[in-house]
Protein backbone atom coordinates (compact mmCIF):
# COMPACT_ATOMS: atom_id res chain seq x y z
CA UNK A 1 0.00 0.00 0.00
CA UNK A 2 1.43 3.39 -1.05
CA UNK A 3 2.48 5.71 1.75
CA UNK A 4 0.59 8.98 2.10
CA UNK A 5 2.02 11.69 -0.11
CA UNK A 6 3.69 14.46 1.87
CA UNK A 7 3.42 17.99 0.71
CA UNK A 8 6.09 20.62 0.00
CA UNK A 9 5.38 24.33 0.25
CA UNK A 10 6.81 26.62 -2.42
CA UNK A 11 6.69 30.38 -1.92
CA UNK A 12 4.62 31.98 -4.70
CA UNK A 13 4.06 35.56 -5.76
CA UNK A 14 3.47 37.86 -2.79
CA UNK A 15 2.05 35.73 0.02
CA UNK A 16 0.40 32.95 -1.95
CA UNK A 17 1.37 29.38 -1.08
CA UNK A 18 1.34 26.65 -3.69
CA UNK A 19 1.10 23.08 -2.48
CA UNK A 20 2.45 20.33 -4.73
CA UNK A 21 1.89 16.66 -4.07
CA UNK A 22 4.94 14.43 -4.26
CA UNK A 23 4.48 10.74 -4.76
CA UNK A 24 6.66 8.64 -2.46
CA UNK A 25 7.47 5.22 -3.79
CA UNK A 26 8.21 2.57 -1.21
CA UNK A 27 9.54 -0.93 -1.67
CA UNK A 28 5.99 -2.29 -1.42
CA UNK A 29 4.49 0.20 -3.83
CA UNK A 30 7.18 -0.62 -6.42
CA UNK A 31 6.17 -4.26 -6.63
CA UNK A 32 4.33 -5.18 -9.83
CA UNK A 33 0.59 -5.73 -9.40
CA UNK A 34 0.66 -8.82 -11.52
CA UNK A 35 2.31 -12.08 -10.47
CA UNK A 36 5.49 -11.33 -12.44
CA UNK A 37 8.69 -12.25 -10.58
CA UNK A 38 10.65 -9.47 -8.96
CA UNK A 39 14.23 -8.76 -10.10
CA UNK A 40 16.82 -10.80 -8.21
CA UNK A 41 19.17 -8.82 -5.96
CA UNK A 42 22.89 -9.37 -6.46
CA UNK A 43 25.53 -9.01 -3.79
CA UNK A 44 28.72 -8.81 -5.84
CA UNK A 45 31.85 -9.75 -3.84
CA UNK A 46 34.92 -7.59 -3.62
CA UNK A 47 37.61 -8.39 -6.22
CA UNK A 48 39.85 -11.18 -4.86
CA UNK A 49 43.43 -10.56 -3.82
CA UNK A 50 46.07 -11.63 -6.33
CA UNK A 51 46.76 -15.35 -5.86
CA UNK A 52 50.53 -14.90 -6.04
CA UNK A 53 53.11 -12.49 -4.75
CA UNK A 54 54.38 -9.97 -7.30
CA UNK A 55 57.65 -10.65 -9.05
CA UNK A 56 60.79 -8.90 -7.98
CA UNK A 57 63.20 -7.42 -10.47
CA UNK A 58 66.85 -8.18 -9.73
CA UNK A 59 69.52 -6.27 -11.63
CA UNK A 60 72.46 -8.56 -12.33
CA UNK A 61 75.84 -6.85 -12.80
CA UNK A 62 78.84 -8.46 -14.43
CA UNK A 63 82.06 -7.95 -12.57
CA UNK A 64 85.21 -8.45 -14.62
CA UNK A 65 87.00 -6.12 -16.99
CA UNK A 66 85.81 -7.76 -20.22
CA UNK A 67 82.19 -7.46 -19.18
CA UNK A 68 79.81 -4.89 -20.68
CA UNK A 69 79.14 -1.91 -18.45
CA UNK A 70 75.34 -2.12 -18.70
CA UNK A 71 73.86 -4.78 -16.39
CA UNK A 72 71.64 -7.58 -17.58
CA UNK A 73 68.27 -8.10 -15.93
CA UNK A 74 66.67 -11.18 -14.46
CA UNK A 75 63.14 -11.58 -13.11
CA UNK A 76 62.68 -13.64 -9.99
CA UNK A 77 59.55 -14.93 -8.35
CA UNK A 78 59.60 -14.48 -4.60
CA UNK A 79 59.40 -17.88 -2.88
CA UNK A 80 56.81 -18.50 -0.20
CA UNK A 81 59.04 -18.16 2.85
CA UNK A 82 58.67 -15.86 5.85
CA UNK A 83 62.44 -15.43 6.01
CA UNK A 84 62.75 -14.20 2.43
CA UNK A 85 60.57 -11.21 3.28
CA UNK A 86 63.54 -9.85 5.24
CA UNK A 87 65.56 -9.43 2.07
CA UNK A 88 62.85 -8.88 -0.54
CA UNK A 89 63.79 -5.23 -0.94
CA UNK A 90 67.44 -6.09 -1.52
CA UNK A 91 67.24 -8.97 -3.97
CA UNK A 92 69.05 -6.86 -6.53
CA UNK A 93 72.18 -7.22 -4.41
CA UNK A 94 71.74 -10.91 -3.61
CA UNK A 95 73.30 -12.36 -6.77
CA UNK A 96 76.10 -11.36 -9.14
CA UNK A 97 77.82 -13.37 -11.90
CA UNK A 98 81.43 -14.12 -11.08
CA UNK A 99 82.48 -13.02 -14.58
CA UNK A 100 81.14 -12.32 -18.07
CA UNK A 101 81.54 -16.05 -18.72
CA UNK A 102 79.09 -17.02 -15.99
CA UNK A 103 76.68 -19.78 -16.98
CA UNK A 104 74.51 -19.72 -13.85
CA UNK A 105 71.59 -17.30 -13.53
CA UNK A 106 69.47 -16.34 -10.50
CA UNK A 107 66.62 -18.47 -11.87
CA UNK A 108 68.87 -21.51 -11.37
CA UNK A 109 68.76 -21.05 -7.60
CA UNK A 110 65.90 -22.23 -5.44
CA UNK A 111 65.96 -19.54 -2.75
CA UNK A 112 63.70 -21.46 -0.39
CA UNK A 113 66.04 -24.43 -0.57
CA UNK A 114 69.12 -22.24 -0.17
CA UNK A 115 67.75 -20.48 2.89
CA UNK A 116 66.62 -23.77 4.40
CA UNK A 117 70.32 -24.75 4.63
CA UNK A 118 70.63 -22.18 7.44
CA UNK A 119 74.33 -21.58 6.81
CA UNK A 120 76.39 -20.86 9.90
CA UNK A 121 78.31 -17.60 10.27
CA UNK A 122 81.82 -19.07 9.86
CA UNK A 123 83.67 -17.19 12.62
CA UNK A 124 83.26 -18.32 16.20
CA UNK A 125 81.53 -15.80 18.47
CA UNK A 126 80.29 -13.54 15.64
CA UNK A 127 76.56 -12.92 15.30
CA UNK A 128 74.64 -11.14 12.60
CA UNK A 129 74.64 -7.77 14.42
CA UNK A 130 78.39 -7.61 13.87
CA UNK A 131 78.25 -8.35 10.15
CA UNK A 132 78.65 -5.73 7.44
CA UNK A 133 77.37 -6.02 3.88
CA UNK A 134 80.52 -5.50 1.81
CA UNK A 135 79.34 -7.71 -1.07
CA UNK A 136 79.27 -4.91 -3.66
CA UNK A 137 82.24 -2.90 -2.47
CA UNK A 138 84.39 -1.78 -5.38
CA UNK A 139 87.53 -3.72 -6.29
CA UNK A 140 88.48 -1.80 -9.41
CA UNK A 141 86.53 -0.12 -12.21
CA UNK A 142 84.26 -3.10 -12.89
CA UNK A 143 85.11 -5.61 -10.17
CA UNK A 144 83.11 -6.07 -7.00
CA UNK A 145 84.08 -7.72 -3.73
CA UNK A 146 81.43 -10.48 -4.08
CA UNK A 147 82.18 -11.64 -0.53
CA UNK A 148 81.98 -10.33 3.01
CA UNK A 149 84.81 -9.62 5.44
CA UNK A 150 84.20 -10.81 8.99
CA UNK A 151 86.55 -9.10 11.41
CA UNK A 152 87.87 -11.00 14.43
CA UNK A 153 91.07 -11.25 16.47
CA UNK A 154 93.90 -13.28 15.00
CA UNK A 155 93.54 -16.93 15.98
CA UNK A 156 89.72 -16.91 16.30
CA UNK A 157 88.39 -20.31 15.12
CA UNK A 158 86.89 -20.47 11.64
CA UNK A 159 83.90 -22.82 11.37
CA UNK A 160 82.52 -24.81 8.46
CA UNK A 161 79.42 -22.93 7.38
CA UNK A 162 77.65 -26.15 6.28
CA UNK A 163 78.12 -29.88 5.97
CA UNK A 164 80.31 -30.78 3.01
CA UNK A 165 83.80 -31.62 1.86
CA UNK A 166 87.15 -29.84 1.69
CA UNK A 167 88.07 -29.66 -2.01
CA UNK A 168 91.18 -27.44 -2.06
CA UNK A 169 93.80 -26.07 0.33
CA UNK A 170 96.25 -23.54 -1.05
CA UNK A 171 98.13 -20.30 -0.47
CA UNK A 172 97.33 -17.49 -2.91
CA UNK A 173 98.92 -14.12 -3.50
CA UNK A 174 95.82 -12.11 -2.67
CA UNK A 175 93.90 -14.59 -0.52
CA UNK A 176 96.79 -15.91 1.52
CA UNK A 177 96.07 -19.22 3.26
CA UNK A 178 92.74 -20.38 1.83
CA UNK A 179 90.16 -23.16 2.05
CA UNK A 180 87.71 -24.21 -0.64
CA UNK A 181 84.77 -26.28 0.61
CA UNK A 182 81.72 -27.67 -1.20
CA UNK A 183 78.38 -28.19 0.47
CA UNK A 184 76.80 -31.64 0.72
CA UNK A 185 74.95 -31.20 -2.60
CA UNK A 186 78.09 -30.19 -4.50
CA UNK A 187 76.30 -27.17 -5.95
CA UNK A 188 77.76 -24.49 -3.67
CA UNK A 189 81.40 -23.59 -3.13
CA UNK A 190 82.53 -21.78 0.03
CA UNK A 191 85.77 -19.80 -0.01
CA UNK A 192 87.57 -18.90 3.22
CA UNK A 193 90.76 -16.83 3.00
CA UNK A 194 93.39 -14.75 4.89
CA UNK A 195 93.70 -17.57 7.45
CA UNK A 196 96.62 -17.67 9.87
CA UNK A 197 96.68 -21.48 9.70
CA UNK A 198 94.57 -24.57 9.09
CA UNK A 199 93.01 -26.71 11.78
CA UNK A 200 95.03 -29.77 12.73
CA UNK A 201 94.38 -32.71 10.41
CA UNK A 202 92.55 -30.71 7.71
CA UNK A 203 93.13 -32.18 4.25
CA UNK A 204 91.59 -32.28 0.79
CA UNK A 205 88.77 -34.80 0.58
CA UNK A 206 87.98 -34.64 4.27
CA UNK A 207 84.24 -34.47 5.04
CA UNK A 208 83.24 -31.73 7.50
CA UNK A 209 80.11 -30.99 9.45
CA UNK A 210 78.60 -27.58 10.04
CA UNK A 211 80.39 -25.97 12.97
CA UNK A 212 83.63 -27.95 12.68
CA UNK A 213 86.77 -25.86 13.24
CA UNK A 214 88.65 -25.78 9.92
CA UNK A 215 91.11 -22.93 10.45
CA UNK A 216 91.92 -19.71 12.30
CA UNK A 217 91.50 -16.03 11.47
CA UNK A 218 94.62 -14.27 10.23
CA UNK A 219 95.89 -11.59 7.86
CA UNK A 220 97.78 -13.54 5.19
CA UNK A 221 97.73 -12.37 1.58
CA UNK A 222 96.56 -8.91 0.58
CA UNK A 223 94.67 -7.64 3.62
CA UNK A 224 93.10 -4.24 4.28
CA UNK A 225 91.90 -3.39 7.77
CA UNK A 226 93.49 -5.99 10.02
CA UNK A 227 92.76 -9.68 10.66
CA UNK A 228 89.50 -10.95 9.22
CA UNK A 229 87.93 -13.78 7.27
CA UNK A 230 87.08 -13.12 3.63
CA UNK A 231 84.12 -15.43 2.94
CA UNK A 232 82.21 -16.06 -0.27
CA UNK A 233 79.47 -18.38 -1.58
CA UNK A 234 79.33 -19.42 -5.24
CA UNK A 235 76.63 -21.40 -7.02
CA UNK A 236 78.62 -23.61 -9.40
CA UNK A 237 77.57 -24.62 -12.94
CA UNK A 238 75.85 -27.98 -13.07
CA UNK A 239 78.47 -29.68 -15.22
CA UNK A 240 81.81 -28.47 -13.80
CA UNK A 241 83.58 -26.83 -10.86
CA UNK A 242 84.75 -23.65 -12.61
CA UNK A 243 83.75 -21.08 -10.03
CA UNK A 244 84.53 -18.23 -12.47
CA UNK A 245 81.51 -19.38 -14.47
CA UNK A 246 79.31 -19.50 -11.41
CA UNK A 247 77.04 -17.06 -9.61
CA UNK A 248 78.11 -15.24 -6.46
CA UNK A 249 75.57 -15.24 -3.62
CA UNK A 250 75.66 -12.49 -0.99
CA UNK A 251 76.52 -14.21 2.33
CA UNK A 252 75.37 -11.22 4.37
CA UNK A 253 71.79 -11.42 3.11
CA UNK A 254 71.77 -15.20 3.40
CA UNK A 255 72.84 -14.98 7.04
CA UNK A 256 70.37 -12.17 7.68
CA UNK A 257 67.45 -14.05 6.12
CA UNK A 258 68.36 -17.31 7.82
CA UNK A 259 67.64 -15.94 11.29
CA UNK A 260 64.09 -16.96 12.42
Amino acid sequence: MAAPAPSVDHPAEVADVVVDAIEVVTAESSLPESGAPTPEAHDYPEPPCPPEDPVIEAHVHVVDADAPEEPATEILERPESPRISRIARRLSSLFRPKSARARVAPRDIDLSELLAENFLIPVEGVDRQRLKDSFLESRGHYARHLAIDIGAPRGTPILATADGEIVKLTREGRGGITIYQKDATGRYLFFYCHLSRYARGLRVGRPVEKGDVIGYVGATGHVIGGPHLHFSITRLPEDDDNHREGLAVNPYLIFLAGVP
